[in-house]
């Protein structure tokens, strides 16, 4: 038979077993949270990086429309989000060449 001693040992060892255990699932209910955290940031920059071209060709567009319209609002909105349009002057050999004829 158990002596108190003993028994005292025993369920002072068994309650920290159950800390124990209980810490073991709080950590690991957290490392689940943080790795579906991980993995949806990661799904965004793969879709980001798809897209990459396809966000390309559209401010190239707009800038060209820009330009083309000379519409001072859309250069206002590219402007706004960091997007800067310079207009390169027509170059001066084909400015030449449709004066001498």
């Amino acid at each position: 038979m158990l002596d108190t001693k003993h028994y005292r040992l025993l369920l002072g060892l068994a309650a920290l077993q159950l800390l124990l255990i209980a810490l073991y699932i709080g950590v690991h209910q957290s490392n689940l949270s943080r790795m579906a955290a991980i993995a949806e940031r990661q799904t965004f920059i793969q879709q980001s990086v798809q897209l990459e071209g396809l966000y390309r060709e559209i401010v190239r567009s707009l800038a060209e429309l820009s330009a083309r319209n000379k519409d001072e609002a859309l250069r206002a909105m590219l402007a706004a989000q960091g997007i800067t349009v310079t207009v390169n002057p027509p170059a001066p050999a084909a400015a030449a060449g449709k004066e001498q004829k």
